[in-house]
């Protein structure tokens, strides 16, 4: 089987094909996917490192414990998706739309870059950041919780999001807001009345 194959098989979202197709390939590194509608997937035990994914649309994807390293996810849609676990060591999301999917205890976030993103009913927990990125991005409803390390956020908006142990001693700051929150993230300013800081 080859890269082909693989390639294929997440095509047609053929969960029972590509579990086949990935016991003698497991390589995906430097793959290029356009415009693609991939749903109800379990991508176990692949090497999805450098991949390219343009203008496609998820819909009940896990990427669970994924090797992600370097991949550019690039005006993507997220739809009941999983990111737990998953090595997202430089990777970056440009421009995707994320609806109640997961993003928690990645394994690694060196140099992550996450721009121009909407997150709605979205669980992002349990992120350590390292040298990472997070600018223009708008985090609706959903949770944000046990959140630290090194990074850069720029006007990152929080509005009637669960905030929880989130340490920004090391971040870099500036123009984040908060709206709707009972706890409001050192360095986020309130948008509108009083709220417990944190």
């Amino acid at each position: 089987m080859s890269q082909k194959d693989l390639i294929n098989a997440i095509l047609s979202s053929d969960e029972g094909i590509l579990n086949e197709v990935a016991e003698t390939s497991k390589d995906l590194e430097a793959a290029t996917f356009k415009d693609a509608q991939i749903s109800g997937l379990r991508i176990r035990g692949i090497d999805c490192s450098n991949t390219e994914w343009e203008a496609c649309t998820f819909t009940g994807v896990q990427f669970d414990g994924l090797n992600l390293q370097g991949a550019f996810f690039n005006g993507c849609t997220f739809q009941d998706c999983s990111f737990s676990n998953a090595n997202l060591s430089e990777a970056s999301f440009d421009g995707c739309v994320w609806n109640r999917s997961r993003l928690t205890s990645a394994s690694d976030l060196e140099s992550c870059e996450i721009t121009n993103c909407q997150f709605k009913n979205c669980t992002l927990e349990e992120l350590s950041f390292v040298d990472a990125t997070l600018e223009s991005l708008t985090i609706s409803a959903g949770s944000f919780k046990r959140i630290s390390g090194s990074a850069e956020l720029k006007s990152v908006a929080l509005r009637n999001v669960d905030v929880a142990d989130v340490d920004t001693s090391e971040m870099s700051m500036s123009n984040c807001i908060a709206s709707e929150c009972a706890c409001i993230p050192r360095g986020f300013r309130a948008s509108e009345g009083k709220r417990r800081r944190v």
